[in-house]
């Protein structure tokens, strides 16, 4: 089962569910790396192109590989901040588990139907 978690995070990396997301500032606020955002401003964030970038997954960030979730064949996570495919802090997705849950019974289901 530590495969297939590994699979399915390197699936939503890949191609998330929501692969563009924003929000609107509920007050005036400076970003980590100093952009100020007015109270009203819209701001997205692209998804898709974080889970692509090797400043943050290295230079096999195009690359489908399972294994870098993996450490001795156990399924490690990443922040949630790096993988933000659930999003993170506040905004955490509070069904993420329930999803992973799911995808592991339809892959499981899949693998029984391909024997039979």
């Amino acid at each position: 089962m530590h495969y297939l978690h590994a699979a399915l995070s390197e699936m939503l990396r890949l191609y998330p569910a929501l692969p563009v997301d924003g929000r609107c500032a509920e007050a005036d606020y400076i970003l980590p790396d100093g952009y100020r955002v007015k109270k009203g401003d819209n701001v997205y964030y692209i998804a898709y192109a974080i889970g692509r970038m090797s400043n943050i997954w290295g230079d096999d960030a195009k690359d489908f590989k399972p294994e870098r979730w993996l450490d001795n064949g156990i399924f490690q996570p990443e922040s949630p901040f790096k993988f933000i495919a659930s999003h993170a802090g506040p905004r955490m997705c509070l069904r993420k588990d329930f999803a992973y849950r799911q995808m592991k019974i339809v892959s499981g289901e899949l693998k029984i139907a391909d024997c039979g």
